[in-house]
């Protein structure tokens, strides 16, 4: 369903649609190497232009996510086939975005100048303007905050299509979530709610005990004194958010005809998790448990649920700590210690 134009509460404060076109340039955070934070820089860069079927969008919000990491840091190095092998085909990282449209190219028919939107654009979020195709973005409910907005589009998706799609969940279904106060985590615990789940429970750090309850969660495990592969049974999903565990411990979470669907897994410096994942997608095959592993894909209709979620307050994502655009490699350094409760926002 798309939001419309009229959704609820006042209109957002914000430039006419008729505003003044973008400016020829703009200081944005680019990556001309792969590395760490030291290769994130700002730079004066072409402001991009929409083409055929593209929108322009004056950025208000991004996040950092795990993909940027891998983006940036092109590693593991199967990225790169897809990145560009010895240096990033391009320089202007971000996926998350939320913002105002400013120009549409030709054969847009969802956008118009004014229109508040925000999605997965794969890249180019760090910057005050930014430019996709259209599918990649929705409508956002007037009464959603920039900030929030910015917050969900690829976390969300990955839980939404990941408990929904892939892990069949079923109202009435128990739902385990490993790695429960992550970007991905932190809506999991949500969606599965939404979704009807008659029991969910989480797994997370002493100090995010609390968090997770407050997010929906009826029990939480500490994994700091748990293992949750030990004490936790007869569950029909398993939503596993970290993916270090063999078949051999997690199957024993599972009903007899349970899911492991899992978004991540131990990394290879060169395959990524893929090879370890497939071997324990092969040994799931003999038993009616079944083993899943899945990287969300971009899609418009996903986005306006997840908007409409929002604009309902159904869905509220969990903003750890905001950071302005120049503060982007501090925010790199921050997801990457692997300790982040919800999500990193960058604002313009």
């Amino acid at each position: 369903m798309m939001n419309e134009r009229t959704t609820d509460g006042p209109a957002t404060p914000g430039r006419h649609p008729d505003e003044p076109p973008a400016p020829a340039t703009m200081t944005a955070i680019v990556h001309h190497a792969y590395g760490g934070a030291d290769v994130l820089t700002t730079e004066e860069v072409p402001t991009p232009r929409p083409g055929p079927g593209q929108v322009q969008i004056r950025v208000e919000a991004s996040s950092m996510n795990v993909y940027d990491l891998h983006m940036i840091t092109g590693t593991p190095m199967l990225v790169r086939a897809v990145a560009g092998w010895r240096r990033p085909n391009h320089h202007v990282p971000g996926a998350d975005v939320a913002g105002v449209v400013t120009a549409v190219g030709d054969d847009v028919v969802r956008f118009e100048p004014g229109d508040r939107v925000f999605g997965d654009i794969g890249h180019g979020a760090f910057a005050p303007y930014a430019v996709t195709d259209e599918p990649r973005i929705a409508l956002l409910p007037r009464s959603v905050p920039f900030e929030h907005a910015a917050a969900v589009p690829l976390a969300g998706m990955t839980a939404l299509q990941g408990l929904r799609d892939i892990g069949h969940l079923r109202p009435g279904d128990r739902v385990l979530i490993n790695g429960a106060t992550g970007g991905v985590g932190t809506h999991a615990v949500q969606l599965a709610r939404i979704l009807g789940a008659s029991h969910v429970t989480g797994v997370c750090s002493t100090a995010k005990l609390d968090m997770v309850r407050a997010l929906g969660a009826d029990d939480v495990i500490d994994y700091t004194r748990h293992d949750f592969t030990e004490i936790a049974r007869g569950y029909d999903l398993l939503f596993d958010n970290v993916g270090d565990r063999p078949w051999s411990q997690t199957r024993r979470v599972l009903t007899p005809r349970g899911r492991n669907v899992t978004t991540t897994g131990p990394k290879h410096r060169w395959f990524g998790p893929i090879a370890l994942l497939m071997s324990r997608r092969l040994r799931s095959i003999p038993s009616h448990q079944r083993f899943t592993w899945f990287t969300a894909r971009v899609r418009s209709e996903d986005l306006d649920t997840l908007g409409a979620l929002m604009g309902t307050g159904e869905l509220s994502p969990v903003i750890e700590r905001t950071f302005p655009l120049a503060a982007v490699p501090e925010a790199f350094t921050r997801l990457a210690d692997g300790h982040a409760r919800g999500k990193l926002v960058i604002t313009l």
